[in-house]
């Protein structure tokens, strides 16, 4: 896969009011920065074009601590501060980005969503301060006469991030300030001087949410394809005979052994694992397995943005992805092998919906599911 794929991450956090946002999409195409553990995080210039991404955080709770930590801000600080964020990851614009709108926001309004005394239609909505500065609204304290959009969009931090985001592409060269240059360039400021001083508040803001986050890639850039590319199809779905059959077996030409399997969609690998046992003893899944070894063998777990998960079993050897690795549609993860309980080399295919893990319970039909994506395995 593209490596510049590979190390990307944006960041998910808590929304306003306390409510989690669990999607955002990603722009993102072109250079980032190198991967740290199971984090991408696009440090370079603006990566504009190239796709859409989904962005999730396992534990906004443990997010929250880490950036209150260095940075002491309250709760709807810090969510708003999220927004911001996601409103940069949503377009693919980096980090520059994101720390120039941070640090805008911090400088208008301390990262606090205001309403006004002077524009009486902005109280009725949620708000976390109300003021009496003009007709100023919202984290980026802008009128509804500046061309960013209604007040009811000003008083939508996501809208307002937006909107802030559109002024900061329009500026010519922006990719190539530094945050707070590029945050300067974007008119309709107080005090533009002031901005330098919070970027180091927003550049630890923005490690926090990388070390938190994976994206992956979602769209019709990204669609679904057979996990075997040169795959006969072997056995359904919990048929008579194999009611616990969790999945369907795909076998190859020639055999079969060694050909490749592929990521049936874009994706972050949520597990690897040998899984064979011979009796109660553990059993190698780097040789062929047989009947009466049980387990998956070799196997790889992906998490999709629609909340389903894709298992690959059986496969020859170790597989070619680790956890966290963003995972792209016929991206080669492992090989066609019989480990574990098999008795032919064969990719045992399953998959689940709803949230992880991959259970039996959450399983459905590989055939049904893979059709409903337009992708034909039987």
């Amino acid at each position: 896969m593209n490596a510049s794929l590979r190390n990307l991450v944006m960041t998910m956090l808590p929304a306003a009011a306390g409510a989690l946002v669990v999607l955002v999409l990603a722009v993102v195409g072109g250079p980032v920065s190198p991967r740290t553990g199971t984090s991408w995080l696009n440090s370079g210039t603006a990566t504009a074009g190239g796709g859409e991404y989904a962005c999730t955080v396992a534990d906004p709770g443990a997010l929250r601590s880490a950036v209150f930590g260095t940075s002491g801000w309250e709760e709807a600080q810090i969510d708003n501060a999220t927004i911001v964020y996601l409103a940069a990851a949503d377009r693919g614009l980096g980090d520059q980005a994101a720390i120039a709108g941070l640090i805008t926001a911090y400088q208008e309004s301390r990262l606090l969503n205001y309403a006004n005394f002077n524009v009486e239609e902005s109280l009725e909505y949620d708000h976390d301060r109300i003021g009496d500065d003009q007709d100023d609204l919202g984290i980026f304290q802008r009128s509804p006469s500046s061309g960013w959009g209604s007040v009811s969009d000003l008083m939508d931090p996501e809208d307002a991030a937006r909107a802030f985001y559109d002024e900061l592409v329009a500026v010519d060269g922006w990719e190539h300030m530094t945050p707070a240059e590029a945050a300067r360039a974007v008119p309709g400021s107080a005090s533009p001087d002031a901005y330098p001083r919070w970027e180091a508040y927003a550049e630890s803001a923005v490690g926090h949410f990388t070390d938190h986050t994976r994206c992956v890639p979602v769209g019709d850039e990204w669609a679904w394809t057979h996990p075997v590319p040169t795959g006969d199809f072997w056995g359904g779905f919990r048929t008579a005979g194999r009611p616990g059959h969790d999945g369907v077996d795909i076998g190859a030409e020639d055999g079969g052994k060694g050909a490749e399997i592929v990521a049936a969609s874009a994706g972050v690998v949520a597990r690897v694992r040998c899984d064979a046992q011979l009796g109660e003893q553990d059993y190698s899944c780097d040789v062929d397995g047989a009947a009466e070894v049980s387990g998956c063998g070799w196997y790889v777990d992906v998490e999709h943005p629609d909340d389903a998960v894709t298992r690959y079993c059986h496969m020859m050897s170790r597989p070619l992805v680790a956890v966290g690795d963003v995972v792209l549609p016929g991206e080669v993860i492992g090989y066609l092998g019989s480990s574990g309980n098999s008795g032919a080399p064969h990719l045992h295919f399953e998959t689940h919906v709803g949230s992880a893990p991959a259970t039996s319970a959450n399983a459905v039909s590989p055939v049904e599911f893979m059709a409903e994506r337009g992708v034909s395995i039987e």
